[in-house]
């Protein structure tokens, strides 16, 4: 088998994959019927004997904000493989290739969106990110009225966004990285070619401002409820926001479609506030949903990124499984002191000291190193032990002093990552 770029002049043969993984009720790709789509990333196929893709994926790189550093991370997509070619360890090699190609480039953090959790988890993907989904009638959000401007300089504009908004959106973003880890710096080819185009529909995108000052965007569209075809339904799939304030003005445009509109579905952070603060909480509906999957690509060079408080002080043997890729599967020797993180595989070192004291699989390393879980989380929940096993008699610990110091070393952060890729 070999790992490669799919060849451009093949695209109808990924078209192919696309649809069968994706949209199968479609019906078989042809190529003559295929709607033109341009794509931003780099797309992969794992090649037979005789030069025959048995399994695809898509890189998209882009940078996120990691502990207030924003960072190039490879975004996975388009994993497929035919249904002839399933079940022989196909996708399995893909993935292996994928996070050595990432290596090689010296990106050291994964995300991807799951087809279905279990799958991605086996192969060292965790949870990264959550976010509310938020189902109410538009009449319920008049409580915004008594929060907010509706009228006058204060009030703002709404006003649809196009590509040459973008330099007016960068702010917003930047506002929202200070709220949320995880939040993508926009590129303008991303602003152009994926906030405001669709895969099959191109989303309304507007935007709220106050004086020429740009404070929030959305997308949306509309379609029938499927359980009520005289019903319409809004689905607002991305919202940022600059503060409080400009999630309740994009509240108010949203309550402004009333008229049009039976019920409104709110793609929105994982601490946007509405229950609490409409008429009937019964009449809405508040979802708590996970997001995309995070996974570190290479233990020693993302350890070594961090750049703690100085006055963390520590030093301890760190044991990692990872069911992927040998080079993180092993034990570390990790210092850390003024500021930096120096990390050293053991494995190959004979006079090093064998005894990990802390111990625990790649997807709950990578779930404390973006600040999801915390330290203290992740010791209840089993994927995380520090200076030795539980037993019945001596059950998961938090209050040990290594423990303190791998809570200063991993804070958690909320995490609110948006964009499908």
């Amino acid at each position: 088998m070999e790992y490669r770029s799919f060849p451009d002049e093949r695209g109808d043969e990924f078209g192919a994959f696309m649809r069968y993984a994706f949209s199968p009720a479609e019906g078989p790709y042809d190529p003559e019927e295929a709607e033109e789509h341009d794509t931003i990333a780099d797309t992969r196929g794992l090649f037979d004997a005789n030069g025959d893709p048995v399994a695809v994926c898509a890189h998209h790189y882009f940078s996120l904000r990691i502990r207030g550093v924003d960072r190039e991370v490879a975004g996975l997509s388009a994993v497929a493989s035919p249904p002839e070619h399933r079940r022989r360890g196909n996708v399995g090699r893909l993935l292996r290739e994928s996070l050595a190609e990432y290596r090689d480039r010296g990106v050291f953090v994964s995300t991807l969106w799951p087809f279905e959790y279990p799958f991605y988890s086996n192969y060292g993907w965790a949870t990264a990110s959550r976010y509310r989904r938020l189902t109410a009638p538009p009449d319920q959000l008049g409580f915004v009225d008594d929060l907010i401007a509706t009228a006058g300089d204060d009030a703002g504009t709404f006003r649809r966004l196009g590509g040459d908004d973008y330099p007016a959106v960068k702010p917003v973003l930047a506002a929202m990285a200070d709220r949320y880890d995880l939040t993508m710096d926009w590129t303008e080819e991303w602003w152009r070619e994926r906030a405001l185009e669709g895969w099959k529909t191109d989303p309304f995108v507007y935007g709220w401002e106050r004086d020429g000052e740009l404070r929030a965007v959305c997308a949306y569209s509309f379609d029938d409820d499927p359980d009520d075809a005289d019903d319409t339904v809004m689905r607002v799939t991305d919202v940022a926001v600059a503060d409080d304030e400009a999630w309740f003005q994009l509240l108010r445009f949203v309550r402004n479609h009333d008229s049009q509109i039976a019920e409104a579905r709110i793609r929105a952070p994982p601490d946007a506030p509405l229950l609490d603060l409409v008429a009937d909480p019964r009449a809405v509906d508040v979802e708590a949903r996970t997001g995309p999957m995070v996974r570190i690509v290479d233990v020693a060079a993302a350890l070594e990124a961090l750049a703690p408080d100085p006055a963390i002080e520590t030093a301890f043997s760190l044991s990692v499984s990872d069911p992927l890729v040998e080079w993180n599967d092993g034990t570390f020797r990790v210092a850390v002191a003024d500021g930096t993180v120096a990390a050293e595989p053991t494995d190959d070192d004979p006079a090093a000291d064998t005894a990990a004291t802390v111990a625990l699989d790649i997807g709950t390393l990578s779930q404390l190193y973006v600040g999801y879980q915390s330290v203290s989380e992740a010791v209840r929940s089993g994927g995380l032990t520090v200076d030795s096993p539980p037993t019945v008699d001596s059950p998961p610990t938090v209050d040990s002093a290594l423990a303190t110091d791998l809570r200063e070393l991993f804070p958690s952060r909320t995490t609110h990552l948006r964009e499908g890729f």
